[in-house]
């Protein structure tokens, strides 16, 4: 059944939930750059993430698959697509979460993921976080105006978002850190680099 969304429930769900997927969609966390299972899960992750943005991103609110999802338009930002080409949207919906027979295709040149898909995500990412914190957004929501501008500076930056988070064992949350990391050709979110061990 169809749930209406309060103030409350969008704004939680906003400084949250969709806070969180930018974050591991278009973030790096501390790993050893030089192991190629950290890589692997690292770039994994973020791909996952930016597959729950991309939907969110698409979907307008009466063409959601399920009537709890929440896309942009829950936020007044008009959905639209992404721009991604058909083989990454394949690679998104057959390679990721999906174990099928379609993997055959790959060679070892085709199988590595290309920056395409998180240098759209990041694209579109910046327009919303804009949107958010300009006037033409909706009245019914609350936006933390300082985590989202700080979050669209990091985001401008040319660099790669580093993010990290600490839980004590006194109970402790620093609550999410974020740095900048390394400077990105594209200027945008890019995949993470496989480094050579010495």
């Amino acid at each position: 059944m169809l749930r209406t969304l309060s103030t409350t429930d969008k704004t939680a769900l906003l400084d949250d939930a969709v806070f969180y997927e930018v974050l591991f969609a278009l973030g790096v966390s501390s790993h050893d750059r030089a192991d190629y299972c950290a890589w692997e899960h690292v770039n994994f992750s973020r791909m996952g993430h930016a597959r729950a943005l991309i939907y969110f991103f698409e979907c307008g609110l009466s063409s959601k698959k399920w009537d709890d999802d929440i896309v942009s338009e829950d936020f007044g930002f008009a959905a639209s697509q992404i721009g991604i080409s058909p083989d990454d949207r394949d690679r998104l919906n057959k390679d990721l979460f999906h174990l099928s027979s379609l993997r055959l295709r790959h060679t070892h040149k085709t199988k590595p993921w290309t920056n395409n898909i998180l240098n759209r995500a990041h694209e579109r990412t910046v327009s919303f976080i804009q949107f958010l914190l300009s006037d033409k957004r909706p009245r019914d929501f609350q936006v933390s105006d300082s985590k989202w501008k700080r979050l669209l500076e990091f985001l401008q930056s040319g660099q790669e978002l580093l993010i990290v988070r600490y839980l004590g064992v006194d109970g402790h949350d620093t609550g999410w850190l974020l740095d900048k990391g390394r400077f990105l050709a594209s200027r945008m979110s890019s995949l993470t680099i496989l480094e050579r061990k010495p």
